[in-house]
């Protein structure tokens, strides 16, 4: 049979992890078994340790053999395999399989014949030529009780395990079916550039259930075919008795299947919102009540020293409950229950939380001179405030911290789709595959029928015309909009369809370089039109920001004199002249400057990592900020060159003075030696023109706040 569609007709992946015996005997029935089909072999070892690795170097020169440097897991192992791989099909195998001669024949010529089957399987046997029942229909809850618990032994004969293991199928005749084992899993290009290689959150088991329970999502069937037929060592031991590192495998691996597919878990993820707000309200009223308490002990404690009489704390009964609706009513206010603080920066959460808490103590301060008595002591009411900013504070960092490391044993993950298949939708899809911490579970690309595709490893699930059904179909709980070209009719349309869903959209326009914050939509001539508002950098705001730079930088120099004081001693003790380096840069309207940076040593060393990962060889252009040439915040300095080939749209980050540190600095898309334009992200230019058109006093708390907690972490972006 001709190769098509790639270098041969099949690939086979066998993933091994100290299968030593199984994997030998695997290789040399495949080797005897081939007839029609032209083939590769691919093994993926996972960090074996019984030999395993030198057997397939030594004994079949023939396998392509990678190795990893530790045990990935079953899924992550074989998608390495699914890329390496060059064959019209691709066959997952497990390593205690035994093929029989004739039987990958009979699997690839069974595909070839249905086009509409996405994945097959062959019919397994055990070591004693009984029957395997590999071939299976999903779970139910009941499927788990009796399959799961000491129940099964009581009901081995339940019409619901019969019904799971299709027991009263014959296994002759070629059928669908629900799933099969991941055994023997044959997939085909198609289908997998449809539904996307296997979900490497399964470290081990229900991989497979996952995978084939996606092929029908996907449109494609799943097939048991017994005319393959090979032989199976099974022994799951995840089914032994007691507590084994192959049963917590299985459990985990069960809760992520029902937590992603499970009708429940969905109806709860789609009002997390309302579960957050729940939980962080509770959290609020915890540290408002224990702020008021520690406040009071405080001022008890101090009752000796102050002349004012403290009062009971009954008094405060109707004083705390007017304090916990203001503090939470201002909190509201401030859009600390809103959904954007989930991916929200900690440091603008916290600069948030403390505006909103210094509104609600000035507020509660004016309180006691409105009350009938003086009885209020404002000593404790300012230290309320205090505690209620740091208490709440960090209980919403614990919950932060906790969220985010049940995030990173993928669970509670959004599922989100990308529309476009152009160069900015892949890269921003390849962006949030890579970043798993962010919390998504990135399902594929969504063609808007433009007529181009990037080449990319992202799966394409659908077309635009049928969003709305994918919305439900996969889950949906996100949609990116990231085809600039894509009309705004398009985009429109979708909303007003999806309007009565909980759906989350966002959208890359154009319009982002030029959007400001006081851009808004409003009537004008019976039309809606937006208003864009003139740019946040000129006039007076300019004036106070560049007052704002002045004094902060006088003071920073000050406070970073002895580290230039140690670096200079350094610097000439190594290389015989001055730590600070000058290099051109273009500045405010694109006139040139001579930047100023520390670079106390020449060669690599633990010195100048531990400055550069700080953020400590920056501090030298204190001096450009007082010269006029930088500000402390502001758009990332580009070298004339770079700054030379910006387009008109990229221009406006020249309105304002380069920073020492900027958003795009913070978010990890500059790059400070900008020498070559094809090192910079075109998000860093797009964040710059969005700093500067939408700066403010906060934002650039915020900037500094987040650049400081990236400084400490020795993530500084330098």
């Amino acid at each position: 049979m001709s190769s098509r569609g790639g270098s041969f007709d099949l690939s086979i992946v066998i993933v091994g992890y100290n299968s030593r015996p199984d994997l030998d005997g695997c290789l040399r029935a495949i080797e005897a078994s081939l007839d029609a089909v032209t083939s590769e072999t691919i093994v993926i070892d996972n960090a074996s340790s019984d030999g395993t690795v030198s057997l397939v170097k030594r004994e079949f020169k023939w396998v392509r053999l990678f190795e990893n440097s530790s045990n990935v897991g079953l899924a992550r192992a074989v998608n390495r395999g699914i890329r390496e791989a060059k064959g019209h099909y691709v066959l997952v195998l497990n390593p205690d399989i035994q093929i029989r001669s004739g039987s990958l024949d009979a699997l690839v010529a069974f595909m070839d014949s249905h086009s509409d089957v996405g994945m097959a399987g062959a019919k397994l046997l055990n070591t004693d030529g009984s029957l395997q029942y590999s071939c299976r229909a999903f779970y139910t809850f009941w499927t788990l009780v009796l399959r799961r618990t000491f129940l099964g032994t009581l009901f081995k004969h339940s019409r619901t395990i019969q019904r799971h293991l299709m027991l009263d199928y014959d296994h002759e005749t070629p059928r669908e079916v629900d799933w099969i084992l991941g055994a023997c899993m044959l997939t085909r290009r198609d289908a997998l550039a449809d539904v996307g290689p296997m979900d490497e959150r399964f470290f081990l088991y229900f991989e497979d259930v996952d995978w084939c329970y996606r092929m029908w999502r996907g449109g494609w069937k799943v097939c048991y075919v017994p005319a393959s037929v090979m032989t199976h060592r099974h022994a799951r031991e995840s089914a032994g008795s007691g507590i084994s590192r192959q049963l917590v495998s299985h459990l985990l691996s069960l809760a992520h299947f029902y937590e992603k597919w499970g009708g429940f878990i969905y109806a709860l993820k789609r009002h997390r919102r309302i579960l957050r707000t729940s939980l962080l309200l509770i959290s609020d009223v915890v540290a408002i009540n224990a702020g008021f308490a520690f406040a009071y002990l405080l001022r008890s404690s101090l009752r000796g020293l102050l002349a004012k009489p403290l009062f009971g704390v009954e008094i405060y009964g109707a004083f705390l409950v007017f304090s916990n609706i203001m503090f939470l009513v201002t909190f509201a206010f401030f859009g600390l229950y809103h959904g954007r603080q989930e991916r929200e920066p900690w440091a603008d959460t916290f600069l948030r939380l403390t505006r909103a808490s210094a509104v609600a103590a000035i507020i509660l301060m004016a309180s006691t001179f409105l009350a009938s008595t003086i009885v209020y002591s404002r000593l404790l009411v300012g230290a309320f405030s205090l505690l209620v900013v740091i208490l709440a504070s960090i209980q919403r960092g614990g919950l932060r911290l906790l969220h985010n490391q049940i995030r990173a044993g993928s669970f509670d993950l959004a599922r989100v789709a990308v529309v476009g298949t152009g160069r900015t939708a892949v890269r921003l899809a390849e962006r949030i595959a890579s970043r798993p911490a962010l919390g998504y579970d990135l399902v594929g690309l969504v063609d808007p029928g433009l007529g181009k595709r990037e080449p990319s490893a992202i799966p394409v699930i659908g077309m635009l015309e049928n969003l709305i059904d994918l919305v439900d179909a996969q889950r949906l709980e996100e949609i990116i909009f990231a085809d600039p070209e894509l009309p705004n009719s398009e985009i429109s349309d979708f909303l007003l369809r999806a309007r009565r869903s909980t759906v989350d959209v966002r959208l890359v326009s154009g319009l982002t370089g030029i959007m400001t914050q006081r851009a808004r939509v409003e009537e004008f001539l019976d039309t809606p039109v937006v208003t864009f508002e003139r740019e946040a950098l000129l006039g007076t705001k300019g004036g106070v920001k560049r007052a704002l730079d002045i004094g902060g930088a006088a003071v920073l120099l000050t406070l970073w004199s002895p580290i230039l004081a140690v670096s200079a001693l350094v610097s000439k003790a190594t290389r015989g002249r001055g730590p600070i380096t000058r290099s051109v840069r273009a500045g405010r309207n694109q006139v040139e400057y001579q930047m100023l940076t520390l670079h106390p040593e020449d060669a690599e060393s633990a010195l100048r990592r531990f400055i550069v990962r700080h953020g400590l060889n920056g501090f030298p252009a204190l001096v450009n900020v007082l010269r006029g040439d930088m500000s402390l915040v502001g758009p990332e300095p580009l070298v004339p060159a770079v700054a030379d080939r910006c387009d008109t749209r990229s221009r406006v980050r020249f309105d304002a003075r380069p920073g020492i540190v900027g958003l795009a600095r913070i978010a990890g898309s500059g790059t400070y030696s900008g020498d070559d334009a094809a090192t910079r992200d075109d998000s860093a230019t797009a964040l710059d023109a969005y700093y500067v058109q939408n700066w403010s006093l906060g934002s650039d708390l915020r900037i500094v706040l987040r650049w400081l907690l990236r400084c400490a972490g020795g993530r500084s972006g330098y």
